[in-house]
């Protein structure tokens, strides 16, 4: 007979530590967080086309389509001038694959677009680091709390 356990369970502590990942993030770091969920979703999409599994292909490909419409409404137009546009292009082609793939079950729509998320993910990872670097004397912006 096992005793009861109190507390949080494992996957409770996750969820936890992973929603105040996401709260504490700033919004550079959320960017990347997006990219590293669509390459992780784009990559369960990818063994479930080679275990020929139709519902997990269209779970997976419609969570990496929420992820980059999600970064096509987070572009600031007027201060990304033609960056945003042409990220903004970026995503649509990105999520027009997408539909493809699920449409067609076609993996190489996918496989054509990994490369590229891939890119992206790593170039903003580099812009990251060398705004942080030179933003070290700054001293920090006082975060809103939301939460009341």
């Amino acid at each position: 007979m096992g005793y009861p356990t109190y507390g949080p369970s494992k996957q409770q502590n996750a969820a936890n530590y992973q929603k105040i990942k996401i709260e504490t993030a700033s919004p550079e770091a959320l960017i990347l967080m997006l990219y590293d969920g669509a390459l992780r979703f784009m990559a369960q999409a990818e063994a479930a086309f080679e275990e020929n599994n139709i519902e997990k292909i269209n779970n997976f490909l419609l969570r990496v389509q929420a992820i980059f419409t999600e970064l096509q409404c987070s572009l600031d137009r007027e201060k990304g001038g033609d960056i945003a546009a042409n990220l903004e292009r970026l995503y649509i082609f990105f999520n027009n694959q997408l539909v493809e793939a699920n449409m067609k079950k076609d993996v190489n729509y996918l496989l054509a677009i990994k490369p590229m998320v891939q890119n992206l993910r790593d170039s903003w990872e580099v812009a990251m680091q060398k705004h942080q670097s030179t933003q070290s004397n700054v001293p920090p912006r006082p975060r809103l709390n939301l939460s009341a």
